[in-house]
């Protein structure tokens, strides 16, 4: 689905940094979408959809790859940046393939990540480690022309590190070679030349895919000098986003419960990220073997995602240890089991969120507007309890809840040889 450059700018700005489906739910969205379907067609329309089918099965035993291609979105994968750009027809479109450090000074660096230019837009992502947060960056086109891109997100942990993304609306030339140039002291010259992205019709195409409990995961894999880059991406879903594929993992799960990649010896292997790139987390590293050969498994024993629901519960304000009010977000079920008013003006609100450790998927965590602060489960994960700001002297609290966060359980596995990270 093809996006202007202000909506695709907007999108990628408001993804938030991660801060620490239930599958029954969603089979019955899936469900509820087939019947509703099915609603619409009358017979002779079911009639002529038998006969496409037929045709399509018949084509695709003659040749699949030409069927899919055809039928589907082209897709166009944006290293360092985890997007899948998908449109009707494949736009030409230019990318970093691979990310560029840069030494600044005796401890400093700047990684350029990724950049994206097509018809509409030219896309620069960047981090940098104990040097200062730049606020623009000057793009020297091949015929000697130039373009300034201004600061347009800046994320940043005081005295460690920063990443920032700058943006130019409107098509450039960025064919040949180019230079950008980075203001330090002195002015950092890199040599850039991007390469035009490919278009494939599946997920599939872009590297081995794994599906687990109705989520595709697809591994983009790739090689930056001894390391293999692995990219994890998914098809976007309407009713919620991906915000860790595990890499970061939920806080207080145990360490096993995060990605993790073995050689073929079972040595689990060190796992390196680039800090301060917002969420979804999906692009790490590993070591290579010294020799060049061996095989990897790669192993996601969970994700996290937020689902775009929100509810509003009313809440008595007086202190009730037996309250056991219970609402439904995206599907699963939260009871607030006890409300306490802690002061005049704050009640802390006791949850139990039906946490089920063997469940496909469980409901851990979410916001609410009137909330100043929650704590978490050492073991789970998952809200105890939240406390909110009330009136002083109301007799009910209007709880507006939102961005209900939800661990599905895999494991998503992928095996490797020395041959998917030749570079």
């Amino acid at each position: 689905m093809a996006m202007d450059s202000d909506n695709l700018k907007q999108q990628i700005e408001a993804i938030p940094i991660p801060s620490e489906l239930r599958q029954r739910g969603r089979i019955g969205i899936e469900q509820a979408k087939r019947e509703q379907r099915a609603k619409r067609f009358s017979r002779g329309w079911a009639a002529v959809a038998v006969v496409f089918a037929v045709i399509l099965l018949s084509t695709a035993l003659v040749n699949h790859t030409k069927v899919w291609a055809a039928i589907q979105n082209a897709l166009q994968f944006v290293p360092g940046m985890g997007m899948v750009k998908e449109e009707e027809s494949s736009q030409e479109r230019y990318v970093l393939s691979k990310p560029i450090t840069l030494k600044v000074g005796e401890e400093g660096s700047i990684v350029i990540t990724g950049i994206l230019s097509d018809d509409e837009m030219t896309y620069i992502t960047m981090t940098g480690k104990n040097t200062p947060r730049i606020e623009s960056v000057t793009l020297i086109h091949a015929q000697g022309s130039a373009t300034t891109f201004e600061r347009s997100m800046a994320l940043a942990a005081p005295g460690q590190w920063w990443t920032a993304s700058f943006w130019h609306k409107g098509k450039l030339d960025v064919k040949g070679d180019l230079t950008l140039i980075i203001p330090q002291e002195p002015d950092i010259k890199v040599p850039i030349r991007l390469s035009a992205a490919k278009s494939v019709a599946t997920y599939s195409d872009l590297g081995p895919t794994s599906t687990v409990n109705g989520l595709s995961i697809t591994a983009v894999t790739d090689r930056v000098d001894r390391e293999a880059r692995v990219s994890l991406v998914s098809p976007s879903e309407q009713n919620y986003r991906i915000l860790d594929y595990g890499i970061l993992g939920v806080n207080n799960h145990e360490e096993s419960r995060k990605l993790h990649v073995v050689d073929e010896a079972g040595n689990n292997l060190d796992i390196r990220y680039v800090e301060g790139l917002s969420s979804p987390r999906s692009e790490f590293y590993f070591p290579l073997s010294v020799t060049n050969d061996g095989s990897y498994k790669l192993t996601l024993p969970e994700i996290s995602v937020a689902y775009n629901d929100e509810v509003t519960v009313k809440v008595p304000t007086d202190t009730n240890d037996h309250l056991n009010q219970t609402f439904e977000i995206a599907g699963y079920p939260v009871t607030i089991t006890k409300v306490e008013k802690t002061s005049a003006t704050t009640l802390r609100l006791y949850t139990d969120l039906h946490y089920d450790e063997q469940a496909r998927s469980s409901l851990y965590e979410f916001s609410a507007k009137e909330s100043g602060m929650a704590r978490l489960n050492e073991q789970t994960g998952e809200i105890v309890y939240m406390e909110c700001t009330i009136k002083a002297g109301s007799k009910h609290l209007n709880l507006h809840i939102i961005r209900p966060y939800v661990v599905i359980r895999g494991p998503w596995e992928f095996h490797f040889n020395a041959e998917d990270f030749a570079g």
